[in-house]
């Protein structure tokens, strides 16, 4: 069977599926994140793709599904009202199955906020048995690792109390819980300590998923990362020559661990990505170069299509013929203003029902 036979048959194929040939060849990597197969494996799958957008001001959040990529309108009954009431914030996605994890922080007097896990598409959800510990949440990962039987897994760091922490020294200690949806409990693990004065930036607390690993950029440009199989911490060093650089966010390409860089060239604003070419090794490789028009890279839905943004509005941009295309933003009944912070969700997602709690 020649190459091109395998990848049409790929097209109907699900993501869970997809994602293990991408892993064994490199060619079928490539060709499978091109928006021209992405769109054909949508329509074909009966899924969509698209952004959660979050907006958050003071005391108020809104959020709103924002399609891409699709042929056809399909995505506008994607929402999380269905939800129990409350004042409900994303905390962590895994994008190639759509299953968000949300907090509901209920304003009752002395309740702990609820831990849930949904699909918004087929409009389900499960709330979790609460963390063990009730420190201050700094973080939250989620990774599905087993698709039949369904099976997931969450990350919890939070703030050592100061008390607790002068039983070690003066860096950064983070208390790291997980969830596994086999036990449907969580466990304590050993505590995670950052490198000598480095701290994990608030705008930098949304992991990005690669080959079973969450990833975290450190405001001293130190990427760690927590493997969900054997449940340890390691660190991965970014390319030399931007250790120093102030403007780095970690992003996905091709399901690898990417960085992109914003830099000024010949007066222009323009952003370059770096792609770590295998998950243990140490190599980069600079793969694009992005006039970003002003805007921000916030993630790659393709490996030709990069999302750009600001607060008014959220574009795709094709790198290979620079054609834009503008996507509709506004969440329903909230105007953004330019003091919200978005944070943005890339969600793939069909509409098949799943077991949450499979036990």
């Amino acid at each position: 069977m020649n190459q091109d036979m395998f990848i049409n048959i790929l097209s109907h194929s699900p993501v869970s599926v997809l994602e293990k040939f991408r892993h064994l060849n490199k060619e079928c990597n490539q060709r499978t994140y091109t928006s021209s197969f992405l769109k054909l494996n949508l329509q074909r799958t009966n899924s969509i793709s698209g952004y959660f957008l979050q907006y958050s001001e003071r005391l108020t959040l809104h959020s709103t599904f924002v399609e891409a990529l699709g042929n056809r309108a399909c995505g506008t009954d994607v929402s999380l009202d269905f939800l129990p009431p409350g004042k409900v914030k994303i905390e962590a996605c895994d994008s190639s199955h759509g299953i968000l994890l949300c907090v509901n922080d209920r304003p009752v007097r002395g309740r702990q906020p609820e831990y849930i896990i949904c699909k918004p598409t087929t409009k389900q959800y499960l709330i979790l048995p609460k963390p063990k510990t009730r420190y201050f949440t700094v973080a939250l990962g989620l990774m599905v690792i087993g698709s039949n039987p369904f099976r997931y897994k969450i990350i919890r760091l939070s703030d050592l109390p100061y008390v607790e922490n002068r039983r070690y020294n003066i860096n950064t200690t983070f208390v790291c819980e997980v969830f596994d949806s086999v036990s449907f409990a969580w466990k304590r693990l050993k505590n995670f300590e950052l490198l000598e004065n480095d701290l994990l930036s608030p705008w930098n607390s949304k992991p990005i998923a690669s080959y079973g690993f969450l990833h975290w950029l450190t405001t001293r440009n130190n990427v760690i990362r927590f493997c969900f199989e054997t449940e340890t911490w390691s660190y991965s060093p970014v390319p030399e020559n931007l250790a120093s650089a102030n403007s780095l966010n970690l992003t996905s390409y091709e399901g690898k661990l990417g960085i992109i860089c914003s830099r000024s060239k010949e007066g222009v604003d323009c952003e370059d990505l770096w792609v770590l070419k295998s998950t243990f090794g140490t190599s980069w490789v600079n793969v694009k170069e992005i006039e970003n028009k002003g805007l921000k890279s916030v993630g790659f839905l393709s490996n030709d299509v990069v999302t750009l943004a600001d607060v008014d509005r959220i574009c795709l941009y094709n790198m290979n013929n620079g054609k834009f295309q503008n996507l509709q933003t506004r969440a329903p009944k909230f105007s953004p203003s330019h003091y919200s912070t978005i944070t943005y969700f890339p969600i793939f997602s069909d509409y098949q029902g799943i077991e949450f709690n499979g036990r």
